[in-house]
């Protein structure tokens, strides 16, 4: 559940909107890192610290029929699965009344998907990692 300044958010809470695609996802998370290091001179203490790469991905989740509708859209424009990116992926999330929150994930690309299926299952789903190539702006706070 995210929590935002003492308001407590639920899935029902969040919608997703990816440009050209109507999915329906069952869930979807990201997440980012920026490489720091210290750097150290004379003595055993650090002087200072250094930054390296920024990095961000993520992974969404939907159900087989789901998945079976973003082939069919991707192979209306042609692309391969591998060969799309989505310049921008909203994830929104607000509680009626209030202020409404937006996440957005940059320029994303497909890098692996995974599809399930098990004794007992009631519904067949496929997992797809993203790669987020242009960063996740949080409420409007670039990453760096």
């Amino acid at each position: 559940m995210l929590k935002v300044n003492g308001i407590s958010y639920g899935w029902g809470d969040v919608d997703i909107k990816i440009p050209g695609v109507n999915l329906v996802l069952q869930e979807i998370s990201y997440d980012d890192e920026q490489e720091a290091e210290e750097s150290y001179g004379k003595g055993s203490k650090p002087r200072g610290y250094g930054k390296g790469n920024y990095k961000a991905s993520g992974k969404m989740s939907m159900h087989r029929d789901d998945y079976d509708d973003l082939l069919d859209c991707l192979k209306a424009l042609d692309k391969p699965f591998y060969g799309m990116e989505f310049p921008s992926v909203v994830v929104a999330y607000g509680n009626p009344g209030g202020r409404t929150r937006i996440d957005e994930l940059k320029r994303v690309i497909f890098t692996k998907r995974s599809h399930k299926a098990a004794q007992g299952d009631k519904t067949l789903s496929v997992d797809i990692d993203l790669m987020i190539v242009g960063g996740i702006v949080e409420d409007g706070v670039e990453p760096v």
